[in-house]
């Protein structure tokens, strides 16, 4: 079985200043999790398929013609899940209701459950990060500035390969109407 997830990218500029809180925190945080990943905005998350089957994902990904047309993104701040067993902190997406209909359309291609809520976010820190060391670190992170924009323009198939998440494939926003 291959595992695979659909994803937002933000541009490499954004991406770097992303990746260095990242490095913040596996340096002074012991979280280093976030930082061995690449910074992104789960839109369909992980699920498993048969080699066999590939091909036919790839072409039908490429096939579908998404309605949600392209859009400004806006980054604001950062939040966290705070619960006991695997504290949360990422990034805000302020303007998250486009992101909501790129999961609603695209979970109908992919049998996602719609009705399972979607909080779109990108993650700083996450799966090794203590509660202790979430303590010190939100108390530092929660009210830090970030803000950073960029116009989401397509989505992308991702599949994991030797240890990274590597891209198979893309497909296009319609242009942003005016």
């Amino acid at each position: 079985m291959n595992l695979y997830f659909i994803a937002v990218e933000p541009p490499r500029e954004i991406s770097d200043k992303i990746r260095a809180v990242s490095k913040d925190f596996a340096d002074r945080f012991e979280s280093v999790k976030a930082y061995k990943n690449f910074p992104h905005i789960t839109i369909i998350p992980v699920f498993k398929l048969p080699e066999e089957k590939e091909e036919l994902l790839l072409n039908n990904f490429s096939s579908i013609k998404l309605e949600t047309p392209a859009f400004e993104l806006q980054l604001n701040g950062f939040q966290a899940f705070q619960n006991k067993k695997n504290p949360v902190i990422y990034i805000h997406p302020e303007n998250k209701e486009q992101l909501k209909q790129l999961f609603s359309e695209l979970s109908v291609f992919f049998n996602a459950s719609s009705g399972k809520s979607f909080h779109p976010h990108l993650t700083v820190a996450y799966r090794d990060l203590t509660l202790q060391n979430f303590e010190l670190a939100w108390s530092e992170y929660e009210g830090k500035p970030f803000r950073e924009s960029f116009t989401v323009h397509k989505t992308g198939l991702y599949k994991y390969i030797n240890n990274r998440w590597v891209l198979q494939r893309e497909i296009n926003l319609p242009a942003e109407t005016v």
